[in-house]
C-alpha cells in the first residue's frame, strides 16, 4: 500500500522526470513531504506559478521528453493557464500536478481557500487529458492512464488534480512504465500519397515541430522529390538552413503560385493554407493528430502517424518509381536572391542575429519571446538542428521567453541557452532571475530595450500616424543593476560587435547572465512573415 503522493512520485520516475518545477502551498503539503524523501527528483522552486509551468514547457520542448510542474489550486492553477495554453500549441509534453480543495467541499461554492467552481473543466480546455484523483481505490489506475497519455500520440499537456485530503491516502497497485501508443498510417494512404507525388511537378514540403525527430527522413524525401522545404516557426532546424533545398517563408510564398502539391510534415499548415490560397492545390498531410489531417476541408490526403516512419515509407515506395519532380533549382535560386536583397532592409536585426549566431555554439538553444529579434530570427538566423529554436507557436505568448529558457537550461545543463526578450516581455517573468540564482542555472537572457512595446507602437504609427500612439511606451528599471542585485552577471551594449563580446563573456560565466541591448525602433518584419494570397 502506497500513498497517492508516492504514486505521483513513481509516475515522475516512470516518465524519467528528474526535476519538478514548483511552488508549494497548503493543499499540497503531503505531496511535498513525500518529495522530501525522493532524492532522485529535484524541486526547482519558482517565484510565480507561471514561471513553474513555463519552465516545464521549456524542458519538454528542448528534450522532446515529458517535464512536470506542481502548484496549488485556484489562483495557483489559473496563474499557469497562459503557460499551459502555450505548451498546448507548442506541442510540449508537460505534466501539470495541481492541488484541489477537500473532496467534501468540492462543488459547494462556500468560498473555501483557493476554490474554483469547476477547476477540472478549465484544465480540460488546456490539456489533452485531465484527471481528478478523488478516490484512493482508483488512484493508481488513473495516474497510470494519465502518464500513458502524456507519453503517447500528440505531444500536449496532461493534468492530474489531487485534493488535499487524498494525497496521504493509501492506494493499491503500482505505477509501471508508460504504455506508449502511436497511430500507424494505413498502407493504402501511403500509396495514395505516392500517387499524388508521382503526378507533381512542383512540390513543396512544409515542416513543423512534429518533424523534429524526422529530419534525416525529410531530407531524403525532399532530395528524391526535388522538393524545396520551408517552415513558419516551429520547424526550424529540421532541415538546416544551409541545405540547398531549404527555403525561407518569403521564398516559399514566391513559389506558391506554381506549387501543385504541398506535403505537410508535423505541421498544422495554418501557414500557408489559411492565407496563401488553395485553388488547384493538392495536399498531403503527415501528422500524428488525426484532427489535423483535413483541417482546411480541401480533400487532403491524410497520413496519421509518426513522421519518421511515414516519410520513410513514402521514400521506400518512391524508390520503385521512375518519376521525380521537376528541377526547381534555378527558380529557387532566383527567388532566394531577390528575398535576400529585400531582407537587407531588416537592420539592425540582421547584424545582431549574426552576432548571436557567431557566439552561440552549434548545439546552443535560443528561445524567442514576442520581440523584434525573435521575429527576425525566423528569417535571418542560421538554424542548424531541431530543438535549438524554441517558440510558443500559435499561442504567441508575450512574456514566456525567459522562464521557458530557464526550464530548457535546467534540462540541458551542458549547453548554452539564450532567451531573446524585449524589455516589455522580459518584465513578465523577470523575477525568476531569483530562481536562476538560487539554483545556479547558467541561463543568459538578452533584453532588447527600446523603452516600448515596440511592435505595438510601430503598428500604431503605421496604421494611425506617427503621433497617434497609446499605451505602448514603457518605463524600465536599470536592467543591468536589476540583474546584479540578484547576484547575476550583467552587461549593457549598443552595437553588434559589443554584443559579440558580451555574449562571449555571458556564456563563459558560471551562473545566470543578463545582457541589455539598447536599441531604437526597428524595421517592420511582418511583410516577410504574414503574406496574403499567392495563387
Amino acid at each position: 500500500m502506497t500513498s497517492v503522493a508516492e504514486h505521483i512520485l513513481e509516475a515522475l520516475r516512470a516518465s524519467d522526470i528528474a526535476h519538478l518545477f514548483c511552488l508549494p502551498g497548503v493543499q499540497n503539503d503531503d505531496f511535498f513531504d513525500a518529495l522530501l524523501d525522493a532524492d532522485d527528483i529535484t524541486p526547482i522552486v519558482t517565484r510565480h506559478e507561471q514561471g513553474a509551468a513555463y519552465m516545464a514547457m521549456g524542458a519538454a520542448q528542448v528534450t522532446g521528453r515529458p517535464a512536470a510542474f506542481c502548484v496549488v489550486p485556484g489562483p495557483g492553477m489559473l496563474n499557469t493557464g497562459a503557460a499551459l495554453t502555450s505548451a498546448y500549441w507548442a506541442y510540449a509534453r508537460v505534466l501539470a500536478i495541481i492541488g484541489q480543495i477537500p473532496t467534501s467541499l468540492m462543488g459547494e461554492l462556500r468560498g473555501t481557500l483557493h476554490e474554483l467552481p469547476d477547476q477540472t473543466a478549465i484544465l480540460r480546455q488546456l490539456t489533452k487529458h485531465a484527471v481528478l484523483i478523488d478516490k484512493a481505490d482508483t488512484a493508481a489506475a488513473d495516474i497510470q492512464t494519465a502518464i500513458d497519455a502524456l507519453h503517447s500520440d500528440i505531444p500536449r499537456p496532461v493534468s492530474i488534480e489531487v485534493p488535499v485530503d487524498v494525497w496521504a491516502k493509501k492506494a493499491e497497485a503500482a505505477i509501471s512504465t508508460p504504455r506508449v501508443s502511436v497511430p500507424r498510417a494505413e498502407p493504402a494512404s501511403i500509396v495514395e500519397a505516392c500517387n499524388a507525388i508521382a503526378k507533381a511537378e512542383r512540390p513543396l514540403i512544409v515542416v513543423g515541430s512534429g518533424a523534429y525527430e524526422a529530419g534525416a527522413a525529410v531530407v531524403t524525401l525532399a532530395e528524391i522529390m526535388n522538393a524545396p522545404v520551408t517552415t513558419r516557426r516551429m520547424g526550424h532546424g529540421v532541415v538546416p538552413t544551409s541545405h540547398p533545398l531549404f527555403v525561407s517563408l518569403p521564398v516559399a510564398h514566391k513559389l506558391w503560385a506554381d506549387v501543385d502539391l504541398v506535403i505537410g510534415v508535423g505541421t498544422r499548415l495554418e501557414f500557408p493554407l489559411s492565407h496563401w490560397g488553395t485553388t488547384g492545390l493538392n495536399v498531403v498531410q503527415v501528422n500524428i493528430d488525426p484532427d489535423e489531417l483535413d483541417r482546411h476541408r480541401i480533400g487532403t490526403i491524410g497520413l496519421c502517424g509518426d513522421a519518421t516512419e511515414i516519410c520513410g515509407a513514402i521514400t521506400a515506395e518512391l524508390t520503385d518509381r521512375d518519376h521525380v519532380g521537376a528541377d526547381q533549382s534555378d527558380v529557387v535560386r532566383s527567388h532566394r536572391s531577390s528575398v535576400e536583397t529585400a531582407l537587407e532592409a531588416l537592420e539592425p536585426q540582421r547584424s545582431f542575429l549574426e552576432a548571436i549566431r557567431s557566439e552561440l555554439p552549434d548545439n546552443g538553444v535560443i528561445v524567442e519571446d514576442v520581440t523584434q529579434l525573435g521575429f527576425g530570427a525566423h528569417l535571418l538566423y542560421d538554424h542548424l538542428a531541431p530543438r535549438t529554436f524554441l517558440s510558443s507557436g500559435g499561442a504567441g505568448t508575450l512574456g514566456a521567453g525567459f522562464a521557458v529558457a530557464l526550464g530548457a537550461q535546467v534540462a540541458v545543463p551542458d549547453r548554452n541557452v539564450l532567451a531573446i526578450c524585449g524589455d516589455g516581455g522580459f518584465m513578465f517573468t523577470a523575477t525568476e532571475m531569483a530562481t536562476a540564482v538560487q539554483h545556479n542555472i547558467p541561463i543568459t537572457v538578452l533584453v532588447s530595450n527600446d523603452g516600448a512595446f515596440g511592435n505595438v507602437k510601430r503598428i500604431q504609427q503605421e496604421r494611425f500616424g506617427s503621433d497617434r500612439t497609446i499605451a505602448s511606451d514603457l518605463v524600465n528599471p536599470d536592467f543591468v543593476a536589476f540583474a546584479r542585485s540578484f547576484g547575476a552577471h550583467g552587461a549593457r551594449v549598443e552595437t553588434a560587435e559589443e554584443l559579440r563580446v558580451a555574449l562571449r563573456e555571458a556564456f563563459a560565466h558560471d551562473g545566470p547572465s543578463l545582457v541589455e541591448l539598447m536599441v531604437g525602433p526597428m524595421p517592420n518584419p511582418w511583410p516577410f512573415l504574414r503574406m496574403g494570397e499567392g495563387r
